[in-house]
């Protein structure tokens, strides 16, 4: 997501080591970790709703309009074919 690699890791451990002291590290860790996993499930949440928006009533709408035109086309289509043939055998 953000392209991270290893030794970028390390180093941010590293700094995060130094400023913030061996003691204080777990505790600021564990913050930042409930806080990321806060916005990750407010971010799904978000996505559900809008994916269930977008499912429920345009889509379905839509497939439904396609299918009437497509019927109706069939039809024209038939209609077409039947009027050719009395047309030729006439």
């Amino acid at each position: 997501m953000f392209d991270i690699g290893f030794w970028e890791l390390f180093f941010l451990f590293l700094l995060a080591l130094f400023v913030l002291g061996p003691e204080r590290l777990p505790v600021v860790a564990s913050y930042l970790g409930k806080q990321f996993g806060k916005v990750q499930r407010y971010f799904s949440n978000v996505k559900n709703q809008i994916d269930d928006e977008v499912d429920s009533t345009d889509i379905n709408k839509i497939l439904k309009d396609q299918e009437l035109s497509i019927t109706e086309l069939q039809k024209r289509i038939k209609e077409t074919k039947d009027e050719s043939t009395r047309d030729k055998t006439d």
